[in-house]
Order: structure tokens, then sequence, then C-alpha cells
């Protein structure tokens, strides 16, 4: 009762006292290691950036690899970070005499004034496992909770919770479906969010494209990948597509139990959200994908952070290399349960939320494997949808906000008004997004001949971006579809003269491509492409 009335009393301490700090910015404690020249120079651009104090960059030596030891964890990460941040007023309270059984100095009543930590490129991301400092009666918990290995950010987000807090298990997270935490809840639990990735090029990039999105707001599509092993992970992810189409994002969804590929519609990827698949390949392991600023990945699985420093292994590195500025993972395995949610995430984000807000209001428990990647104050709905629309835009990505407008006012006001919508839209910036949207209106509404007028100007596009194969595709066959075959032959002819098409794509292209030319009357193109199809559909010769 006496610790409980001291922490209430530190409370109102830091609520009155006059550190209170309006600017959230002003809260974030960036963290470095002060062994690598990178990380330091990241966390000075993104103090830079996001005008955070300067007296908020804390620098201490860290090991430089990815995975540390417990002891290394404790001596070199843990302690030092508490001293400092208790040192620099972060923290207060009482800190223990004597270690606790793994040698961690803890507080024993604590609070501090921290919005967020985070952690940079650099500072180590995972514990690994140490069974000769499991704590006593570790044997009386479950079997898959008799580790100390862990995510060292999400460890660092229980630093100031008063003692005794094993390093083995795992803590319920006070901010998990809270929109608003009491103060005595969140005194002890630090949010930590990390800025890392593949290179520092990336990382810094990452920092700079987030700026930019919150300046103009997210724009895109949003692609979900539903099919994993679980029920209960597709059921997430449905209630994820939900929220997307709420608020009228154009939306392509793969159920079968495969990844998106090449075979896929995937320009302009605003929000990814996916799994089960043990590393990003097809389109997300290419790091020339053209991905817009400020964009959402998200593919669940068990080891998708095993390392963040590699753009071909696991899944956070190749996001972040890709130009996802915010994503989740985990370093070891976590169970579905103990995972951040989807849903939640995007529930956040699109209520007005930060990155931060997000992570931690969609992540059920702390101490555990989960890292949040990106930065916490980015705010990529602060722009409305309708000051994106009002504002206009000569970009590339303007079409996918014309595109939401023409899905809100088909669900809301009708066909018509939607076609209305789509016409004047691409006419005042022509693209491929909005011909195909109006050729598919036209063709709904069963005027073929409109919708085949829409995709005539494809005829004078002599290259297509890889990201757009896709969408030409369909757009080919919608031509075919609406009794303009030579045009759709000729568009097959561009897309299979690209070199260096992915098998896959290739396949699918030649497959469908020869029955499109038969409507063409090319029969003899027809059956080379079926002969070629065939062949490369053979397993290779041993």
């Amino acid at each position: 009762m006496r610790n409980r009335t001291l922490l209430l009393c530190l409370v109102i301490l830091f609520v009155s006292s006059g550190k209170t700090i309006a600017n959230e910015a002003d809260r974030v404690v960036v963290l470095a290691n002060a062994n690598v020249s990178e990380s330091i120079e990241i966390a000075r651009h993104y103090i830079a950036r996001r005008s955070i104090p300067e007296e908020n960059l804390i620098l201490l030596p860290f090991p430089a690899e990815e995975t540390v030891s417990v002891r290394d964890y404790v001596d070199q990460i843990y302690n030092p970070l508490l001293t400092a941040l208790k040192d620099k007023g972060w923290v207060q309270g009482a800190r223990s005499h004597r270690p606790d059984f793994i040698g961690r100095f803890r507080m024993s009543i604590g609070m501090h004034r921290i919005s967020y930590l985070v952690t940079t490129y650099g500072v180590p991301l995972r514990i690994k496992n140490d069974p000769e400092l499991l704590e006593p009666r570790t044997s009386e918990l479950a079997q898959i909770l008799q580790v100390n290995r862990g995510s060292v950010d999400s460890e660092l987000a229980v630093l100031a919770i008063p003692e005794p807090l094993p390093l083995v298990s795992m803590v319920k997270n006070p901010y998990y479906e809270k929109k608003v935490v009491s103060a005595e809840d969140a005194g002890g639990y630090i949010r930590v969010s990390r800025l890392d990735g593949p290179s520092f090029g990336a990382v810094k990039r990452l920092i700079d494209r987030t700026i930019e999105a919150e300046r103009n707001g997210l724009r895109g599509r949003a692609y979900f990948d539903i099919g994993g092993p679980h029920k209960q992970g597709d059921e997430w992810f449905s209630e994820a597509v939900d929220l997307a189409q709420s608020v009228y994002f154009d939306t392509d969804i793969e159920s079968s139990r495969r990844t998106i590929d090449h075979r896929d519609r995937l320009d302009a990827p605003a929000i990814y959200m996916g799994w089960y698949r043990h590393k990003a390949d097809g389109p997300f392991g290419e790091n020339d994908w053209a991905v817009p600023p400020g964009a959402l990945g998200f593919h669940l699985h068990s080891f998708s952070a095993t390392t963040v420093r590699s753009s071909g292994t696991a899944w956070v590195g190749p996001l972040v290399a890709q130009g996802y500025c915010m994503t989740i993972g985990n370093v070891f395995e976590p169970y579905l349960e103990f995972t951040h949610r989807p849903q939640l995430l995007l529930e956040r984000l699109l209520s007005g939320g930060t990155f931060g807000e997000a992570a931690a209001y969609s992540y059920p428990v702390a101490s555990w494997m989960g890292i949040a990647l990106g930065d916490p104050l980015f705010r990529p709905f602060a722009v409305s949808f309708e000051e994106q629309l009002k504002a206009g835009s000569e970009d590339s990505l303007a079409s996918y906000v014309a595109l939401r407008e023409i899905n809100r006012l088909k669900k809301e006001e009708g066909l018509e008004a939607a076609v209305e919508s789509a016409r004047m839209s691409f006419l005042a910036t022509p693209s491929l997004p909005l011909a195909y949207k109006l050729a598919v209106l036209y063709a709904s509404d069963d005027q073929p001949e409109k919708a085949v007028e829409a995709l005539k100007f494809i005829r004078f596009l002599q290259f297509f971006p890889k990201e757009d194969r896709i969408l030409v595709k369909k757009i080919a066959d919608l031509l075919d579809q609406n009794g303009e075959s030579r045009l759709a032959f000729a568009v097959y002819e561009k897309l299979l003269a690209a070199d260096g098409l992915p098998k896959k794509l290739k396949i699918l292209l030649l497959t469908d491509g020869s029955k499109v030319a038969i409507g063409a009357g090319e029969t003899m193109t027809s059956a080379r492409w079926s002969s070629k199809a065939v062949q490369l559909k053979q397993p290779p010769e041993k």
C-alpha cells in the first residue's frame, strides 16, 4: 500500500511539475550506439527532422551485433541505459541497491516522462536464450514461457516497471486496445519504436519519406494476403480488410495459400498486410519496387525480424529496403496469441493515431518477441481524405486519392456518380489506374464501347514499369472481353517483350496471351506462346 501511494505521488509530481512538456517530440528519447558512427548519424538526422531537443539523445557504447547474450544485455544495455535515464531525469524514483538474479538494478518505485524511446540502427535487436540464467521458479511457468530470449525493444519497454520482474515470461501491455491509458498504468511502461534496417541509407530514407508522407497523407492502394495456417489469424486480416474498405481504399485480396507474387496486382502498395511466408520473396524481395512514401508493410510470421539488417532475409529488412516506412516483426517465436494484431494496428492509424500509438495499441504483451519499426511520431492520416481531395496533385499518386473518392461515390451515391467522378478524374490526370477503374465501371453499366474507349490510350505506351505489369494485363483482358482483341493482343506483345520477366509472370502472360491471340486471329502466335508456357512449366532436368 505504501508503494502504491508513493507511485501515485510521483504521478502527481510529474503532471504538476514544470518538466511536463506539451510537445510530444520534446519527450522522445533517442538511443544510439556510440560504437557505430552510422547509428549516431541516424539518431542526429531523426532528431533534426523531428525537432527533438539535442539533449534527448543518449549515446552509449553497445555491442555492434544484432544478437546479444543475456549478460551483455544486462551489463551493456539495461543497466547503463537505466542509469543514463535516471541521471537525465527521464526516470524518477528509487533504484534497487542490489542487483536481481540476472544482475539488473531495477527501479523499486519509479515513474518516467518519456513519450517514446527510439532505438536506432546499430542498437542490438534481440537477446539469445541462456538456460544458465533462468530465474528461480521458472519451471512453474508454461513450457513456452520458460525462456529468457526476447526483443531488446520489448524488454526496454518494461525498464521502469517496479521490481521484481523476471526476464522470463511476459507482462501485459497496459496500452493494448486502449486509446486512453491512466497515468498510473503508463507510469512504468515505456513505448519503444525502432529506426533500423539493412543499411544506413535505407533507414535515412525511411525517416525522410515518413516526413514527406505526413505532409501529403498516405496515398495508394491496400493489399491483403489471407490464407495462413490458423483461422484466427485469417479473421484478424479479414477485419483489417473491412477497415481499409470502410475508408474506400482500392483493395485487392489474395485468399489462397500462396503469397502475393508477380501474378498479382501490386501497384502503389500504401498498405500491405499478409501472412504466412518465412521470407520476403517475389516482388517483396525487389528493392527497386515502387512503394509510396509512408507505406505500411506488415507480414505476420514468427521469425519476421530475426534480423533487420539484411535485404534478403526474413521480412522486416526487405520491407524497409523496398521503401516501407512502418512495419512490425518478431525476433523469435512469439506464438500467435502474443503478436501484434494487424486489424488493431490499422484501426488506430486510420483513426488518426501515430505509428507509436498504433504499435502499442495492437500489441497485447511486453517483455517478449515483438518490435515496431518506424517513426513513432508518424501520423499517416494526419491529412484527411477530404483534405487530400481538396489539395489536388499532379503526381503519380494523385490517381489513388481519386480512386478512393470513386469508391466512396459508388457506395454512397451509386454507379452513375462514380462513373462521372472517374471520367472527370481521368480527363484531369490520365493514368492507368484511373483508366482501368473507369473502364470497369462502364463495363459493369453495360457500356462496352465506352469501356474500350477509356482504355485505347494504352496503344501509345511503349514501356510499363514492372509494378504496373499486372494492371496492364488486366487492361488487356478487359479490352479483349469487350471486343477489342487486336489492341489487347498488341498489349500482350509489349508485355512479353520486356526483359527479365519472372518465371511465374511469364507463364501467366503466355498462357492468357495465347487465348487473346486466338481472338485477334493470331493463331500461329497463340500456338507458339502456348508451347513456351508448357516448356516453362516443366521441371528442370536433373
